[in-house]
């Protein structure tokens, strides 16, 4: 298993915290190394590698091992750590079970490392892999753990023009000021910044696919508009879920 599955696996605020000390550049060399890794690892055949080393035991013979996969990238309990990577501990079985169908469908992309400007199809190809009783199980595991926030700066001013446009534009489907993960909505108050930052600029390139009455939404939003929304959701993820622990862990 590589170093860099096994640190944010096993130690996520250290992991956490020697990530914001790299610079951009060497942060997507990191997290792309760890994707890459379980990537390898998750497609690799039983038998090409030896029984008992490290490489077959880290094959994914059961659904420990499958959660261990998806926490490697995600944060333990589905609690990412990686302002790039969303958190999904908390996911709605339904929202989680479309977004996979979605990556399996290519409606939508994952995180761009690779190429500049070229999509990275990685969660894409998990996402195929993974069999339909696997996927169904995944979603009941996370739709069972506690959503816990991002803690982020938030800018309150932006936070409060943020609220204006999210009761105009996203609290029909994203209710409770986007705490609420009902059907297929996912819960933004709380999610990383970054991350949400990606899906809007996907939607608006129609890099991922989404209702027409959200793209029509979305697309009426201004650049300000949108970094307004961020700040709503993080300031409102850290007022709804609570503050953090004094080490300033999760």
């Amino acid at each position: 298993m590589s170093s860099a599955i096994y640190d944010f696996f096993v130690f996520p605020a250290k992991a956490s915290a020697r990530y914001t000390r790299m610079s951009k550049e060497n942060r997507s060399e990191k997290v792309n190394s760890a994707i890459i890794g379980l990537l390898a690892l998750f497609m690799a055949p039983v038998a090409s590698q030896p029984e008992g080393t490290p490489e077959a035991l880290a094959k994914p013979h059961d659904f420990v091992d499958l959660v261990t996969y998806c926490d490697s990238c995600h944060g333990t309990d589905g609690i990412s750590v990686i302002p790039d990577v969303p958190i999904i501990g908390g996911f709605s079985e339904e929202g989680f079970l479309n977004t996979i169908d979605a990556y399996r469908d290519g409606e939508r992309v994952a995180i761009e490392y690779h190429n500049p400007g070229e999509p990275e199809t990685v969660m894409n190809d998990i996402a195929k892999a993974l069999t339909d009783e696997e996927v169904s199980a995944l979603a009941k595991y996370y739709s069972e753990r506690k959503f816990k926030p991002a803690y982020q700066p938030a800018d309150p001013e932006k936070a409060r023009r943020g609220a204006i446009l999210h009761k105009q534009s996203c609290e029909r489907c994203h209710s409770e000021n986007g705490t609420e993960a009902v059907e297929d909505s996912t819960i933004l108050a709380g999610q990383w910044m970054p991350y949400l930052r990606r899906q809007f600029d996907n939607i608006l390139s129609k890099k991922r696919q989404v209702p027409r009455s959200m793209y029509r939404r979305v697309k009426k939003l201004s650049p300000q508009d949108i970094d307004e929304l961020l700040h709503f959701y993080a300031l409102e993820g850290d007022k709804i879920h609570g503050p953090p622990s004094e080490s300033g862990e999760l």
